[in-house]
């Protein structure tokens, strides 16, 4: 796990622009930094060193010939098997690392080999037999990879921010990604928030040639359309196999490796895998909440007893998230309004005093349907019968009856998302569910609002499932969740949480063999009635009691409802005040006020909406600070 960025086809000048990128990226990789000159350009890495650690790992590395270069971020969990296969077929290693295969790999199969590595990744990859380069991204993007073009010149690297740091971005705020922020609380790929700027999404192969023209294509998908029936033991027998060869390879490093355990039945079923397959002792790490509905202690401390994992956990409070709120915008690079960014951030600053490595449940949710979101579907269906008018008095109804509460996930927090989407079709439906703001909230609060964006973003999000459609609803909804949810909101603050204190995560539920096993499952094998995820709670019953494995989904939030009425009231009363908004020229200040002031009244549970804005306004201040409402339309440089 590290840092990467670069510039290609640029003048002699790019040394000190990558140089500004691999300061910004110091704290991705701690153990090391190089830098390779070419004459059209630079790339640069900065290293967390997980497998061979000695000098043959440091990089940007060669392969032994001096032919072909790389700089990488990941890991590759089959580099062992690709290694065998290649002193096969001739090549040479000068040392252990799992980059060096990619190198001799390529050297065998050219850029048909990126479709054989299992694993997370991002790399740029230079030929300099034919001055190409290639930026590959992993297909589940796990690893990020921004990508900005200007006048010729390719820069690349692992986060927004050090391309901005070096000047990339200065078209200023993409209004476009703006929108579709506010209304899902991430930038989809491959946009980014910056005009000019783009992400890699997972799957995709950026080509530069010699001549300085670039292709696109997506080199692999792991995710199977088609269904293969099962019965439910089969499954449970085949989960099992993929999983423990999964968490088998994934616990391979040279550095300690831990695990996550949150008391839900994801960690768990990879918790009590490693535990099977380790042959030493494994840490494990956890967060709770002095706020009784956020807090899941008894579950991760029953699950840990029952492992015989070491385990260490700790107790957040609004003082913990307060000390973070400095340095988040940074942390995040590009805004992410996920709650659960503050317990993340403070879970892998925890884990990071005992291991470098860490596995986490991270993906199974969106692969065998554990959000309440997948079983709202048979009850939208049947209330879309229903006449409009009736399903509105439905949802002013549930305004008027449940009491606003700001504690975590209450009955009328859901029912009230559940009606607010009912009006859209079964992906936007699904958006409206997750995100925060509704388009239709959106001319009001946005200064510049264009409509004409909506189908634009629209089509993007249908997109993703189209081929699964033939399916149903429910494929649809995993599908988009994989693509968008889990690639661009999850897995970002992830990654963003856990670099920030140079600690690896791995998921070993988002390997090749598991995603496209997940992808092929029957329907009833996933959601069932009111039973999600049914395969995985099945492999849990088979070996925990009810109480484990029948737990609803609880999540990883925070107690934001209750802090920005309290601690971090003067946080957002300084950050979304009238002038601040009005100088960030991005968002209208009356709109953003009356919903704080709501809030702050107890009238209604804002904490969505002003979550989303506090990390906008952030972001502007910290990231972006140049950033006015000129910046949209790209008449106003935002960096240089």
């Amino acid at each position: 796990m590290c840092g990467i960025s670069g510039v290609l086809r640029a003048d002699a000048d790019s040394d000190r622009v990558v140089e500004a990128m691999q300061r910004s990226l110091a704290h991705r990789g701690p153990d090391g930094e190089g830098m390779e000159r070419f004459s059209w350009g630079t790339i640069a890495h900065r290293r967390l060193a997980i497998i061979d650690l000695s000098a043959t790992g440091a990089q940007p590395m060669w392969d032994v010939t001096r032919s072909i270069c790389i700089v990488f971020n990941g890991e590759i969990y089959n580099f062992a098997e690709l290694r065998e296969e290649c002193l096969r077929r001739g090549r040479t290693f000068r040392g252990s690392s799992d980059t060096e295969v990619i190198l001799n790999l390529y050297l065998l199969d050219g850029a048909a080999a990126w479709a054989r590595l299992d694993g997370m990744f991002a790399f740029c990859l230079v030929d300099a037999r034919s001055d190409n380069a290639f930026l590959v991204r992993d297909p589940m993007g796990v690893k990020p990879l921004y990508v900005a073009e200007r006048g010729g010149e390719i820069a690349f690297a692992s986060e927004l921010g050090a391309l901005v740091s070096a000047g990339y971005g200065d078209r200023g705020v993409d209004p476009a990604a703006l929108q579709a922020y506010l209304q899902l609380d991430y930038v989809p790929g491959p946009m980014s928030m910056l005009q000019g700027v783009r992400k890699l999404v997972g799957g995709e192969e950026l080509r530069v040639g010699a001549d300085g023209r670039t292709s696109t294509r997506r080199y692999a998908s792991w995710q199977s359309d088609d269904e293969v029936p099962r019965s439910l033991d089969d499954a449970v027998t085949e989960f099992d196999a993929l999983m423990e060869s999964a968490v088998r390879r994934q616990l391979v490093a040279d550095v300690p490796v831990g695990l996550f355990l949150s008391g839900g039945i994801d960690s768990t079923i990879v918790a009590t895998m490693a535990t099977r397959v380790s042959t030493e002792p494994l840490h494990s790490f956890s967060i709770g909440f002095d706020e009784p509905s956020f807090d899941e202690s008894h579950w991760f401390d029953l699950v840990a007893k029952q492992l015989g994992t070491i385990h260490h956990r700790k107790i957040v409070t609004a003082a913990d998230a307060i000390e973070l709120v400095p340095r988040i915008a940074s942390v995040v690079s590009e805004p992410v309004a996920d709650g659960s960014i503050f317990p993340t951030l403070l879970l892998c600053r925890f884990a990071r005093e005992h291991v470098k490595v860490v596995l986490s449940g991270d993906g199974a949710d969106e692969l065998f349907g554990g959000y309440p979101t997948h079983g709202y579907r048979t009850a939208a269906r049947a209330l879309t019968r229903f006449p409009r008018f009736v399903r509105r008095a439905m949802a002013g109804l549930a305004d008027a009856v449940m009491p606003v509460s700001f504690e975590n996930l209450t009955p009328g927090y859901k029912a009230r998302k559940f009606l607010g989407g009912l009006e859209r079709d079964p992906v936007m439906r699904n958006h409206r569910w997750l995100g925060t703001f509704d388009p239709s909230a959106l001319p009001e609060l946005v200064s510049h609002w264009d409509a004409s964006r909506q189908p634009q973003l629209e089509h993007l999000l249908h997109d993703a499932s189209a081929r699964v459609r033939r399916r149903g609803d429910l494929e649809v909804l995993l599908r988009d969740d994989q693509r968008f949810y889990l690639q661009d909101q999850v897995l970002v603050k992830v990654d963003r949480a856990s670099m920030a204190y140079a600690l690896e995560v791995r998921p070993p539920f988002l390997t090749e063999a598991m995603v496209g096993f997940a992808g092929s499952l029957p329907r009833r094998l996933k959601v069932r009635g009111a039973i999600h995820k049914r395969l995985l709670r099945e492999w849990c019953a088979r070996r925990y009691p009810r109480e484990i494995s029948g737990r609803p989904k609880k999540g990883f939030g925070s107690p934001l409802g209750e802090w920005f009425r309290g601690p971090l009231r003067e946080l957002v009363g300084d950050m979304l005040s009238s002038e601040v908004v009005a100088r960030q020229g991005l968002l209208q200040p009356a709109a953003v006020n009356r919903l704080v002031e709501e809030h702050w009244r107890g009238a209604a549970d804002r904490r969505k909406e002003i979550f989303n804005l506090l990390m906008l306004g952030l972001w502007l201040d910290d990231v972006a600070p140049s950033v006015r409402s000129g910046s949209l339309s790209g008449k106003q440089p935002m960096v240089r």
